[in-house]
């Protein structure tokens, strides 16, 4: 039988997940997910107050959904009570997509119940998940069916969804936004340009492209040219954070990213979003692949197994 203890995040009895050399602690919470916490974030953890700790299982799920087992050290857990909540709209928003993906088939059902949606909407405990369910019943996104939380997504909840998922799909080239120094050379190598081919897309950093126009003029036709953009906040560039903010608006998925060391630097409003810190290229390649695969799927250039 797994061993249990009270999960670290939230309390609630978790499995203990043991058999490796990892030095601190390895739970699966069935409210907050599958996460790793260091021995430093353990001390650091424990001095959360409740509320704050619901955006630590909120990023730990979201994590868990883009196909990453995080670790919780000192320095995370830290970055991550200073960052600001999703809005209300954003948050019924994630109950609505996670109620989705679960379904097999259109008509199925779901239990707002479900222990994982606490975390999935950064709430602190089932009242609040009960409010975003009004507030999805009340706009009619989803129906309650029966007693016990059964509840069924209307077809306004499944159009909902899919204006949330509207991407470019046509496409298949991926814009990276960088700093463009020499010290980044191989983090594009063997890190951007590998992760971004080895899910089916095909790289384009923008200095490396051959132009007679204006260097703005080319970056803003290439962003609407692609699929999505990777905007690599290492050395805290102007244009990195103009040119992710041009791609939001235009609705295209923007996969953020940042050296480990320099993640504290990001500025206020994009500590908001799910970053992958990254240490080393193949690392960094190995994550941005699985990132960009869990969002919107492998590519149309994705290697055939050999």
């Amino acid at each position: 039988m797994p061993e249990n203890d009270p999960c670290e995040l939230c309390g609630t009895p978790a499995e203990v997940i043991v058999g490796d050399a990892w030095p601190g602690v390895k739970q699966r919470c069935p409210q907050c997910g599958e996460f790793k916490l260091t021995r430093t974030g353990m001390a650091t953890i424990r001095r959360v107050p409740r509320p704050d700790k619901a955006k630590i299982s909120g990023w730990v799920r979201d994590q868990n959904i883009l196909g990453d087992i995080p670790e919780l050290s000192d320095d995370r857990i830290r970055h991550l009570v200073t960052s600001p909540m999703p809005s209300i709209g954003e948050r019924a928003d994630r109950l609505l997509s996670y109620a989705i993906r679960k379904q097999k088939k259109l008509g199925d059902t779901f239990t707002t119940f479900d222990p994982a949606l606490i975390a999935v909407t950064y709430s602190g405990d089932e009242d609040e998940v009960q409010y975003l369910v009004q507030y999805l019943s009340d706009e009619d996104l989803i129906n309650p069916k029966a007693m016990g939380g059964i509840t069924e997504i209307t077809p306004a909840g499944h159009l909902r969804y899919e204006e949330l998922q509207a991407r470019q799909p046509a496409s298949a080239q991926g814009f990276v936004a960088m700093w463009f120094d020499e010290t980044m050379r191989d983090a594009y190598i063997d890190g951007f340009e590998v992760g971004i081919r080895n899910a089916g897309y095909d790289p384009l950093r923008v200095d490396w492209v051959e132009h007679v126009g204006k260097i703005d003029d080319e970056i803003i036709s290439q962003i609407r040219r692609s699929r999505f953009v990777v905007a690599d906040f290492t050395g805290q560039r102007g244009g990195v954070y103009f040119e992710a903010g041009f791609a939001l608006g235009l609705n295209l998925p923007v996969f953020w990213t940042c050296r480990q060391n320099q993640i504290d630097e990001l500025h206020f409003d994009i500590r908001q979003f799910n970053c992958i810190d990254w240490t080393e290229p193949p690392e960094l390649a190995d994550r941005l692949q699985k990132r960009i695969e869990a969002v919107i799927g492998a590519g149309p250039l994705k290697p055939l197994p050999s």
